[in-house]
């Protein structure tokens, strides 16, 4: 049970180790990614070409709930992420009402490399610090991730300066190339396998599956891809055993202008969630996303705004004049 739980909580934290590339049309506005793996819980996979075409500086996503046979309420939650001119996230702030004067927050930093490669992906709360270090292969593989805890040594300028660190993980990487096919071997801090994926792809070298298996535990988790004539995602589906077995099935579908219009995710077999995006006329981006939750009988309403950059680099709120947050 106690290898059982580790291996668990190492599965909770995998990121991304292989980046799924969406390529889109360049008249399609949407700001997400159809596809959202697993640590998109925490942080939505976004579109770089579309955030920075659209010049976003910062996207707010305010969560209400509408139960049936009740009126609309403020979840007390807001996620707020912030990216720089070349369309990369930079830092993230979840935030969740504890009253009405006080909200809790947590915070994330993110540093990249001269390649466009993650380096550092930083998270706060009040004054506690996880860090995960990042270093990649020229191929743009993951090759070595290192999990720590830190505090904070303030430095007069108030940034972040390492006082101490506890190391918690110490993961690395190899892999073995094959023309459809990549294998990727997770070691553990003892030089010892705890983890093997692959990743098949198809003859447009676009991925149409990734299986993940544990050595201990018989734990795997698996997402299969489904795409239509013009090489979109139109279907995927996410299985394992990682917190009981689960067969989860996402469908997308698209507007006139490409855009995702609704989604309906079903759990072995049963339609849990119906999902419909709204789009604002004039930027193209997201303006409301309703997803119906048939397990609750409620609607999650999440509501979008926006700062973009002008042309001196600062950011005016939902594209109209105005000073904003500089820098971001």
């Amino acid at each position: 049970m106690r290898l059982n739980k580790y291996y668990k909580m190492r599965a909770g934290k995998y990121l991304l180790i292989i980046m799924l590339l969406v390529i889109t049309g360049r008249k399609v506005y949407c700001q997400l990614a159809p596809f959202q793996d697993e640590d998109a819980i925490v942080t939505p996979i976004f579109q770089e070409n579309i955030i920075k075409d659209k010049k976003i500086a910062q996207i707010t996503m305010h969560y209400f709930s509408k139960p049936d046979d009740a009126p609309i309420t403020d979840q007390g939650i807001m996620l707020q992420y912030f990216f720089d001119t070349a369309g990369k996230i930079v830092e993230s702030i979840n935030m969740t009402k504890a009253d009405n004067h006080i909200w809790d927050s947590v915070k994330c930093q993110y540093y990249y490399d001269g390649y466009g490669n993650i380096s550092i992906k930083r998270t706060q709360m009040d004054d506690f610090y996880d860090t995960w270090y990042y270093k990649w292969n020229k191929e743009g593989q993951l090759q070595t991730e290192d999990h720590v805890h830190e505090t904070n040594a303030l430095s007069t300028g108030g940034d972040f300066k390492i006082a101490t660190q506890k190391v918690m993980s110490a993961d690395s990487f190899a892999y073995i190339p094959y023309p459809k096919q990549l294998q990727q071997y997770a070691y553990n801090e003892d030089n010892k396998i705890f983890r093997k994926t692959i990743i098949q792809y198809d003859e447009k070298r676009r991925i149409v599956s990734r299986n993940s298996h544990y050595v201990v535990g018989w734990l795997y988790s698996e997402v299969d891809f489904t795409y239509d004539d013009m090489g979109r995602i139109i279907r995927y589906v996410n299985s394992g055993n990682m917190n009981g077995d689960k067969s989860q099935s996402t469908i997308i579908k698209y507007d006139s202008s490409g855009r995702p219009d609704e989604q309906g995710i079903w759990n072995n077999g049963k339609q849990i969630h119906h999902i419909e995006y709204m789009y604002d006329g004039e930027t193209g981006l997201i303006s409301n996303k309703l997803d119906r939750d048939s397990t609750n009988a409620s609607i999650s309403i999440v509501r979008f705004s926006y700062k973009m950059y002008n042309d001196e680099g600062y950011s005016r709120p939902n594209g109209k004049a105005g000073r904003g947050m500089a820098g971001k």
